[in-house]
């Protein structure tokens, strides 16, 4: 009982410190609000914060950051806390630092097309903004919910709608403002020379310090983001395809023509009205669906496009591959024209877990690792989910594995922690990069990396956070 008191004693002076920082409507204590922070709709374990705080400034997560070193306490940032895959869950409880309310849209440079914003900006804040005063430019906004951080999709090198022409969200970043783990503020491309925040050109590059760590090496504050223009016009194909190996055909000859603005390839569960709930594929029915969107300037652009298009799949006809296009219903076509979709991606069972692995992979690799993510989700018993879709012109295609589960069975949930093991080994020996990995599927990429690869990481994580306290739990540092 006495060490209890102590340890209350303790938590009452932090949060009194915290309260000074923040002031007392900005931090809590109370379980049922700490609750909520707890866990996320992934397979991952849940873990409860001791203290939620709502910072309002850079300062103030300065002060925040001091005071946790101080005290040896452990710090996870979260924004919009929408990965599935347990990359906000504050392992170590300690504080977990809610930055909603950081949301200013700082600056748009309409000329050199970008935008600067602070870590609380949402997808769905930074669109209805550009629409109401900047309508002929959009940004790379995945097709998730509208509560996703705009910083947060780059941070774990997330897509949208431009990311076949122009990369993942990660490749559109000219600058950074972060707060290292032990207070001071770092500003990372040429904002770090004052004046603008228009590239990250010429200057040593100290971005990749902080994109991909999950919060591990500080906490990004700002970020410069590349605008692009909005196109005038846009349409979309529909395709059938019964083989996987006849759509990687395919996808290898689109994604080279620089015809199509983007590219989805669904396996035949992302289409039926009973996706998880249905073994076998129903009779008639293709295995996969291609949904191809196009856009232009002019009615005239689009239109060649069209038959760009048109002409490669007549061509892959003659050479045998079986395609068959067809017309969508026009509420699907509606949606899928949208940004973002407001399409069902994945319908949840009764328990409410949810996850999905995405793998970057070689693009002519598509085809074996949808075969083989169907062997190992059948072989745990699993319904397969899967969506493909080309970046960089085909410089890389990202399949994502989803499943739904019953987070209250445990058996359940370690089948389906074995089958993303799996999976994420399955997708780097076939030379990919499991995207926005879990922490037990980090384990996974780690003991396949270079060896001396970690040990750099592990260098990095001591000279920037060298109390540990930062996302305790992400990437094993």
């Amino acid at each position: 009982m006495p060490e209890k008191k102590l340890v209350d004693a303790s938590n009452s002076r932090i949060l009194k410190s915290l309260e000074k920082i923040v002031g007392k409507n900005f931090v809590t204590d109370r379980i049922e609000e700490r609750y909520y922070y707890s866990s996320d709709p992934s397979a991952e374990e849940s873990c409860t914060p001791k203290f939620v705080v709502m910072p309002g400034t850079v300062e103030e997560i300065q002060e925040i950051l001091r005071l946790a070193n101080r005290e040896k306490i452990p710090v996870t940032p979260r924004a919009g806390g929408l990965t599935l895959s347990g990359l906000a869950i504050p392992y170590g409880g300690g504080i977990l630092l809610d930055l909603k309310r950081m949301d200013k849209i700082i600056e748009v440079n309409e000329d050199s097309m970008y935008a600067v914003v602070e870590c609380g900006v949402t997808t769905g804040q930074l669109k209805t903004f550009l629409e109401d005063n900047y309508p002929n430019l959009w940004f790379c906004q995945p097709h998730a919910p509208q509560s996703v951080g705009v910083i947060s999709n780059a941070i774990i090198y997330g897509a949208g709608q431009i990311s076949l022409g122009q990369g993942v969200s990660s490749d559109m970043v000219n600058g950074l403002e972060v707060v290292l783990p032990t207070g001071e503020v770092i500003r990372t491309g040429s904002c770090a020379l004052g004046k603008s925040w228009f590239t990250k050109y010429c200057l040593p590059d100290f971005m990749g310090l902080f994109l991909g760590w999950f919060g591990a090496t500080g906490i990004i504050t700002k970020a410069s983001i590349q605008l692009w223009p909005k196109p005038s016009i846009r349409d979309a194909m529909f395709y059938k395809i019964d083989r996987v190996e006849d759509t990687v055909e395919i996808l290898l000859k689109l994604t080279k023509s620089e015809a199509c603005e983007d590219i989805y390839i669904n396996s035949w569960t992302g289409t039926s009205t009973k996706r998880f709930y249905t073994p076998e594929k129903p009779e008639g029915m293709p295995e996969i669906t291609m949904d191809v969107i196009l856009s232009g300037k002019s009615q005239e652009e689009l239109d060649l496009k069209k038959r760009k298009v048109g002409e490669i799949i007549e061509k892959a006809l003659e050479e045998g591959v079986k395609v068959e296009e067809f017309e969508a219903p026009l509420l699907l076509k509606i949606g899928m024209l949208m940004v973002p979709q407001p399409l069902a991606f994945m319908d949840l069972m009764l328990g409410g877990g949810a996850e999905y692995l995405g793998c970057y992979i070689p693009t002519e690799a598509m085809g074996t690792a949808y075969k083989k993510g169907v062997e190992i989700a059948k072989r745990y018993g699993f319904q397969y989910l899967h969506v493909a879709r080309p970046f960089r012109t085909g410089h890389v295609t990202g399949i994502m594995y989803a499943f739904p589960f019953d987070k209250k069975n445990p058996e359940m949930v370690e089948k389906l922690l074995n089958v993303l093991k799996e999976i994420c080994d399955m997708a780097i020996n076939l030379g990919g990069v499991p995207w926005k990995p879990s922490p037990t599927v980090q384990k996974v990429v780690l003991e396949h990396a270079d060896p001396e690869f970690v040990n750099l990481m592990k260098k990095i994580k001591t000279l920037l956070d060298p109390n540990g306290i930062m996302a305790p739990g992400q990437w094993g540092l």
